[in-house]
């Protein structure tokens, strides 16, 4: 009789399940209600868990309440007992026990290398085993060891994906060009170049444009920016140096810089971030019970637990204060009702989260162009924020030069049932004098139950004098500026929104106003109208004042999925209109995308045309637009231009031509074994759709990769040949800032073995384990084998030209060998392999 000496893999649970036929049982599991104890005196029948006549060893799941907790090795014996291995257990076990629950566990388990179920209640754990599920089921866990589990848990981050390749770089080549029908030019193409080198975490990035001047007709061409920048992803920061992108927050001006930079932000390093919360709230039920979560009088969610300990931290909250109230209704019957409240600051920090910018540079004394330091001024940029803990966040800037000094402040108060109270001030110092500015603005949401309301109202004022790095001069046309709308849904298909608006100006410029009310209502899943009415006067600051008036707006609006768009707009008050019909391209070769538009607007009007392409390493635009100061003339100028664009990267040594690259990518090439079978990589390769492919340009691209972001890339091969193993066919990365991956599809492992084992007198050696050994390179780690219920087996990895040993675990020790032919394209047979082994029958 054979019997397992070791612990076997976790996939021999799906082979024992179809010996079972019970698999289709698992998914909807519950786990079964606690018994009493039975007494050591009174015997009891134990279920056939079993049903082979031999100890059976293998990886299986623990599951907790509908939830698979991980696998575990278990020993089934042959009298229908099961052994648990204690270390696995734990692993898996620990992490629902409070500290002192664990240290329990710990000391119990002490010493012990597997147990029994038995073993360990005195802990407050109770184990069973379900032969048809084949899991282990914790049946249950004391209620006063359980540690806390959220009941608004979004989820956790996952391990980080693969770093990116240590050198990698980029280029993206866009060329332009157009021609007028009415003179027949063609201007010269214009060129669009920006890329990025990455060296470990040192990124040097830039972006250069040629173009042909349209009034003294020279070529120029124009340095959009060029700058080193440097991540430290562990403490959210980010350093700049060269062409600065000056962030700014409140009242600060925006004004360019070159110099050296530094912020720090948590959520462009971490996009896993829980809502905001304010502070812990902890609830302990002894028994099972169903738990109703209201807010601000609103039904939540409803929960069914058992008993244990639950947080509600990350409860989604409203801006301001929030009414929390659990109603709860034990399994006994009885109700009981918890209140607490809760508060939200707006301001997207984590409570106790905090973030800064600080620029010193020289500014830009162009307006166009190329930037040009040569006769800027030394200058400082900054600002501070920070999230506290129920209390508003608070936000201070700082803006420096010779010209003008500039500082601002910004907080918040939050006041009851999701109303907001924000101030921004600001002061400032010129050659002109002192100036200031401050908005006060309030709102408030109001959740209604699947509907809600929302108001908000602001008023900000800047003096004459007032100064900002980018607006020296203080020229500031507007005194106030008084702002208010009101939003209500109604249903999920229909809103309506009222706003109004009233400008003082100021020395020449008029005072200005404007008053609408627009309502949207989706009246079939694909169809949506829109209609409103407005009151407009911008005191003749912008033109003839055409645009002024009163009048009605209406819209039509047929989108039937998320890349097809048809519309058609009219203002009475200002006398314009549009139609258009959009057909986006997705990101996949051959894939097409169009538009077409028309626009009117009191006389001139306008007719274009625009087809897309997505091609395998480019894509590519083709527009065509006429004019007219009617539409009785609209073809009197004509103009068509054409674009078309393409990338070039390098990493890991290998070089590859796609489409434009926007962030970070990835180089998929195949291993030499698949010779000129071409490696496909895409979000989904349904109906044979792929992103790029690999070919006689080289390999293919993943050009739409995210920094700091765990993402999949996904690949296959075309043509492969049966039973060849290209890996998983997934790849989970985690790119930083600019960064290049190269992966290789394929390997010199790469063939797959079947066969069927049978043992003494040809009886099928069914649910047997063991290990595979590559004899060529003893130092290589073995891997696991195992053969399902009728004794089949595969092993995969293979190398065409090795010799490998099939270890048993029986007793006495068994096994076979076999060698891999050289010129094996994939799949080896190996047929019926016998072996020196006494099957018992069931």
């Amino acid at each position: 009789m054979a019997t397992p000496s070791g612990w076997a893999h976790a996939h021999v649970v799906g082979l024992m399940q179809a010996a079972s036929q019970a698999a289709e049982q698992a998914s909807e599991a519950v786990a079964p209600a606690p018994s009493a104890p039975a007494s050591a005196a009174a015997p009891q029948t134990r279920p056939n868990i079993n049903p082979y006549d031999r100890d059976i060893a293998m990886t299986v799941p623990l599951n907790f309440n509908r939830r698979v907790l991980g696998e575990m090795p278990v020993l089934l014996t042959r009298d229908d007992r099961f052994i648990v291995e204690s270390a696995g257990f734990r692993a898996l076990i620990d992490p629902l026990l409070t500290p002192e629950a664990q240290a329990e566990l710990k000391t119990q388990l002490e010493g012990v290398e597997s147990f029994a179920p038995e073993e360990i209640n005195a802990t407050g754990i109770s184990l069973d085993y379900d032969p048809d599920q084949l899991a282990v089921l914790v049946l249950r866990i004391d209620p006063t060891k359980r540690s806390v589990e959220s009941l608004f848990q979004g989820g956790r981050p996952e391990e980080p994906g693969e770093a990116p390749e240590n050198f990698s770089a980029y280029l993206n080549t866009n060329l332009a060009v157009s021609r007028r029908q009415s003179t027949g030019d063609v201007t010269s193409p214009s060129v669009f170049l920006n890329g990025a080198v990455r060296y470990k975490g040192v990124v040097l990035e830039a972006d250069v444009q040629g173009r042909e001047d349209q009034s003294s007709g020279d070529y120029e061409i124009e340095r959009r920016y060029a700058r080193f920048v440097f991540d430290q992803p562990a403490e959210y920061r980010r350093w700049f140096l060269g062409d600065l992108n000056v962030e700014t927050r409140g009242r600060q001006g925006f004004a360019e810089m070159g110099g050296v930079g530094v912020t720090r932000q948590t959520q462009r390093f971490n996009s896993f971030r829980n809502n905001g919360l304010s502070g812990g709230r902890q609830l302990v039920l002894q028994e099972s019970s169903t738990v109703r979560v209201l807010r601000n009088g609103v039904f939540v969610r409803e929960f069914k637990l058992d008993p244990g300990q639950y947080d509600l931290s990350n409860l989604p909250l409203q801006t301001g204060s929030n009414d929390v109230q659990l109603e709860i209704q034990n399994e006994s019957g009885r109700r009981e009702m918890v209140s607490y409240s809760a508060y939200l600051d707006s301001i997207e920090l984590e409570p106790g989260d905090y973030e800064y910018g600080a620029y010193l540079g020289v500014t830009n004394s162009g307006t166009f162009g190329s930037p040009d330091y040569s006769d800027g001024s030394l200058a400082f940029s900054g600002f501070w924020r920070k999230a506290f803990l129920n209390k508003p966040a608070v936000g201070l800037g700082l803006q420096a030069s010779e010209d003008v000094q500039n500082v601002t402040g910004q907080t918040q108060f939050i006041l009851r049932n999701g109303a907001r109270l924000q101030l921004n001030a600001s002061a400032s110092n010129a050659d002109r004098g002192a100036g200031y500015a401050y908005a006060l603005s309030y709102d408030h949401f109001v959740d209604l139950g699947g509907t809600y309301d929302s108001w908000t109202v602001v008023a900000d004022y800047t003096s004459e004098d007032y100064a900002t790095l980018g607006n020296a001069f203080g020229d500031n046309s507007t005194s106030w500026a008084l702002t208010g709308a009101y939003s209500h849904q109604f249903s999920d298909a229909w809103n309506a929104t009222a706003s109004a608006s009233y400008r003082l100006g100021r020395g020449t410029t008029n005072d200005s106003y404007s008053l609408s009310a627009v309502s949207s209502y989706r009246f079939a899943p694909e169809w949506s109208v829109q209609v409103g009415a407005e009151w407009v006067d911008y005191g003749g600051n912008f033109g003839t004042g055409s645009s002024d008036g009163v009048g009605v707006t209406v819209a039509l609006v047929w989108q039937p999925r998320y890349d097809r768009r048809g519309e058609a707009r009219y203002s009475s008050a200002r006398n314009s209109g549009s139609l258009r019909f959009q057909q986006s391209p997705e990101n996949r070769v051959g894939s097409f995308g169009y538009s077409v538009a028309s626009t009117y607007d009191d006389g001139p009007g306008t007719l274009s045309g625009q087809l897309d392409y997505i091609a395998n390493r480019f894509d590519a635009s083709l527009t065509h637009t006429t004019f007219g100061q009617s539409f009785s003339n609209i073809t009197d100028e004509q103009v068509t231009s054409l674009r078309v664009g393409a990338s070039i990267s390098t990493a890991g040594g290998k070089v590859a031509i796609g489409r434009n690259i926007y962030d970070s990518f990835a180089i998929l090439y195949p291993h030499q074994s698949l010779e000129d079978k071409p490696v496909i990589v895409g979000e989904s390769f349904e109906r044979g759709n792929y992103t790029s492919r690999s070919g006689a340009l080289g390999p293919a691209v993943s050009n739409t990769l995210t920094s700091y972001v765990d993402q999949s890339v996904r690949y296959d091969v075309l043509g492969v040949p049966p039973g060849y193993d290209i890996g998983e066919g997934v790849r989970r990365v985690r790119p930083g800032y600019k960064s290049g991956y190269a992966i290789q599809v394929g390997s010199d492992a790469f063939v797959s073995a079947l066969g069927r084992m049978v043992g003494n007198a040809g009886k099928p050696a069914a649910l047997i384990s063991g290990r595979v050994r590559l004899l060529d390179d003893p130092t290589a780690e073995p891997e696991l084998f195992f053969t399902n219920s009728v004794g089949r087996f595969a092993i995969q990895k293979l190398i065409p030209g090795k010799t490998y040993r099939v270890e048993l675990f029986t007793s006495p020790a068994a096994g076979f060998e076999f060698t891999v032919p050289a010129d094996n394209e994939g799949l080896l047979d190996l047929k019926t392999v016998a072996v020196s082994v006494d099957i018992t029958d069931q």
